[in-house]
C-alpha cells in the first residue's frame, strides 16, 4: 500500500462481552463528480466475499429485529464480525480494530455499512439507486441509510449539508464523507471507505485521498 493508513479512530476499547452488551442495546440524485483514481488497497476493491458476508449479516439482523432473542442476536453479531474481518483482510487492517469500530458505532450505523458493502461490484450508473443493479454515489448512500431506516435526499451535497457535522476524529463507521459532487461512506478505521466511484470502478472499497472533506452523521 503506497501510503500508510492513519491510526484507527476508535472511541472505546471493548472486549467480547462488551461487544455483546452494546449489540443488545443498540437497536432524485445529482450526477457525481468523478473522484480521483483510488489508492491501491491490499485486497480486492470489489470483494465478492465481503459482499456475501455483509448480505448474510443483514439477513441475520432482520431476523433478530423480527423476533428479538439472544440466539438471533448472537448469530447477527457473529456474521457482522465475519464481515468486519473480511473488510480488514482486504485493507490489511487489524480485524479486532474493525470489529470494535463497528460495535462502537451502534446498530443503525452497522446496518448502513453492511447495506453498502453488500453492493460491492454493482455497476455505477448516474442517477441510479437500485440494489443489485446500479448506483451513483448518492444513490448508494441513500440506499444504505434507507436500509437502516434513515431517509436521505438523493443528492450528495444535500446529504452532507443535512447531516450532523463530524470530523475525522469524531466520525464513526457508517458516517458519510465527501466533497462537492461526491459522497462516500466511512468504514470506521483509518482512511477506509466504500463508494460508488465512477463507471470504470463501480461500487468499490477504497481509501480517502489527500484533500479536504466534509464529514456528517445522517442520524444527526
Amino acid at each position: 500500500m503506497p501510503t500508510a493508513i492513519r491510526s484507527p479512530r476508535v472511541r472505546l476499547a471493548v472486549g467480547v462481552l462488551t461487544a455483546v452488551a452494546v449489540g443488545s442495546l443498540a437497536s432524485g440524485g445529482g450526477v457525481s463528480a468523478a473522484p480521483p483514481a483510488p489508492r491501491e488497497i491490499s485486497g480486492d476493491h470489489h470483494s465478492s466475499a465481503v459482499a456475501g458476508l455483509a448480505t448474510q449479516a443483514l439477513a441475520a439482523y432482520d431476523a433478530y429485529r423480527a423476533s428479538a432473542n439472544t440466539t438471533r442476536l448472537i448469530r447477527y453479531i457473529g456474521r457482522r464480525n465475519a464481515a468486519a474481518d473480511a473488510v480488514a483482510g482486504e485493507f490489511g487492517l487489524d480485524p479486532l480494530t474493525v470489529r470494535e469500530s463497528w460495535v462502537s458505532a451502534g446498530h443503525q450505523h452497522q446496518v448502513a455499512v453492511l447495506a453498502a458493502l453488500a453492493q460491492l461490484g454493482v455497476s455505477y450508473v448516474s442517477n441510479s439507486s437500485e440494489p443489485g443493479v446500479a448506483f451513483d454515489c448518492s444513490g448508494l448512500t441513500a440506499y444504505a441509510w434507507g436500509r437502516a431506516g434513515v431517509a436521505l435526499y438523493r443528492q450528495s451535497g444535500v446529504q452532507l449539508s443535512d447531516a450532523a457535522s463530524r470530523d475525522p476524529d469524531s466520525a464513526v463507521a457508517g458516517d458519510i464523507v465527501g466533497y462537492p459532487g461526491h459522497v462516500m461512506m466511512y468504514l470506521g478505521v483509518g482512511d477506509a471507505i466504500v463508494h460508488a466511484a465512477n463507471p470504470e470502478a463501480d461500487v468499490e472499497l477504497s481509501t480517502l485521498q489527500d484533500r479536504g472533506y466534509d464529514w456528517g452523521d445522517p442520524t444527526g
